[in-house]
C-alpha cells in the first residue's frame, strides 16, 4: 500500500525548519509539489539571508546595568499576597 501524500500546507514553523535545512522528508515532498509553500519558502530563505548580512553588533559596556537600574519592580502587599504556609 502506499502512503497517502501529505497535502496541508507547510506551518510557518514547518517553513522555518525547511529554510534551515532540517524539514523532514515528508514534507519536504509537500513543498516539491506544492507552488504556494515553495513561494512562502521561498521568501523566508531570502529573509534569512538578507538577516544574515546584517552588521552584528553588541551593547556598549555598562548597558544592561544602566537598564536595570531603572527598573522598577513592585513589592507585592496587600491581602493577595499570603505565603504558602499560611493557613
Amino acid at each position: 500500500m502506499t502512503p497517502t501524500p501529505d497535502t496541508r500546507h507547510l506551518t510557518p514553523d514547518e517553513v522555518e525548519l525547511w529554510a534551515e535545512g532540517l524539514l523532514p522528508a515528508a514534507r519536504d515532498a509537500h513543498l516539491a509539489q506544492c507552488d504556494e509553500c515553495r513561494v512562502t519558502a521561498g521568501r523566508e530563505r531570502k529573509l534569512f539571508r538578507e538577516l544574515a548580512q546584517l552588521t552584528r553588533f553588541a551593547p556598549e559596556f555598562g548597558f544592561v546595568e544602566r537598564v536595570m537600574a531603572k527598573v522598577k519592580i513592585p513589592t507585592p502587599s496587600g491581602p493577595h499576597f499570603r505565603s504558602h504556609t499560611d493557613s
